[in-house]
C-alpha cells in the first residue's frame, strides 16, 4: 500500500515573507474558454509533480518525514532559491509555491464544469463535457502522494459525490452533443444513431453515478435538451434499448 503523504489542511499558509504564486492569476475560472486552459494547466502541473513537489518542502519545513514519493520529488529540484545562503526554498524553476492546496485548485474548476442544462444544438467547449474525465484521468495517474483532507482517501474523493455524480452524466452527455447544430446532424439519420449505443455505454459505466442521480428518461430530459425533431426519437430509441416501459422507470435498474 502507498505511503499516504500527511494532511496539510491547516498548515497551508505563509508569512509576507515567503511569496506564492495565484493558479488563478491570469485566467478566470468562470469563463468557458479560459476554464478550458486552467484544468489544461493543472493537469500538466500534476504531470510535473508541481504540487507535490512543494507539499515535501512544506512538510520539510515543518519538520515533518517525507513520504518516498516526498524524498523522489525533492530530488528532482532544479532551482532551489535565489538566494544560496538561505536553506529555504522560496523558488522552483523560478516559480514561488502555490498560495492554494491542489485539492482547492481542483475544487474551484470542477464546481465550475457543470451546466444546468445540456443543450445539443449549442456549442460547447470540450472542457465541457472531458474535462472531468481528463482530471480523473489525470489524478488517478499522477496524484499518488498528494496530501489529501482528513477522511478522504483517494484524489478523486475530495471533489463532493453529489458534483461528481452530475460531472459523470454530463461526460456521457458530450455524446450526444452535436445533434441539432447542422441540418444532416439529427437522430433522423440513422447514421447518427451510433450516439444513443455510445451514451449508454457511458451510462453503464458510470451506473453508480445514474442510480445516485434517480434518473428516469423524465428527469433526464430536464438536464438534456434536444431538438424538437430529435427528442421523440431518442425517447422511442432509449426506451427500447433499454426497455424502459415509461418515461418514469428507473434507468440504473436497466443498466446491469
Amino acid at each position: 500500500m502507498a505511503e499516504k503523504s500527511a494532511s496539510l489542511e491547516n498548515e497551508w499558509s505563509f508569512g509576507p515573507d515567503v511569496p506564492t504564486s495565484d493558479f488563478f492569476q491570469h485566467r478566470d475560472v468562470r469563463d468557458e474558454g479560459q476554464r478550458e486552459w486552467l484544468v489544461n494547466d493543472l493537469i500538466y502541473a500534476l504531470e510535473r509533480d508541481d504540487f507535490l513537489q512543494w507539499e515535501a518542502v512544506v512538510c520539510q519545513e515543518l519538520g515533518r518525514p517525507l513520504t518516498g514519493r516526498q524524498r523522489e520529488a525533492v530530488g528532482e529540484l532544479l532551482d532551489f532559491n535565489d538566494e544560496p545562503d538561505d536553506d529555504r526554498i522560496l523558488y522552483i524553476d523560478g516559480i514561488a509555491r502555490p498560495s492554494q492546496l491542489w485539492y482547492e485548485v481542483l475544487m474551484a474548476i470542477a464546481s465550475h464544469l457543470p451546466v444546468d442544462q445540456f443543450r445539443t444544438f449549442e456549442v460547447h467547449y470540450a472542457v465541457t463535457t472531458d474535462g472531468w474525465k481528463e482530471l480523473v484521468a489525470a489524478l488517478e495517474e499522477h496524484g499518488e502522494g498528494l496530501s489529501l483532507p482528513e477522511g478522504v482517501e483517494r484524489p478523486v474523493e475530495v471533489v463532493p459525490a453529489d458534483l461528481r455524480h452530475r460531472l459523470w452524466l454530463q461526460t456521457c452527455l458530450g455524446h450526444l452533443g452535436g445533434l441539432g447544430q447542422e441540418d444532416e446532424l439529427t437522430l433522423l439519420d440513422p447514421e447518427q444513431h451510433y450516439r444513443i449505443e455510445e451514451f449508454i455505454a457511458c451510462l453503464r459505466e458510470h451506473r453508480e453515478s445514474v442510480e445516485s442521480l434517480d434518473l428516469t428518461l423524465e428527469a433526464l430530459l430536464k438536464v438534456l435538451i434536444l431538438t424538437p425533431q430529435d427528442e421523440p426519437i431518442f425517447v422511442e430509441m432509449m426506451e427500447k434499448e433499454l426497455g424502459l416501459d415509461s418515461m418514469q422507470d428507473k434507468i440504473a435498474e436497466r443498466l446491469s
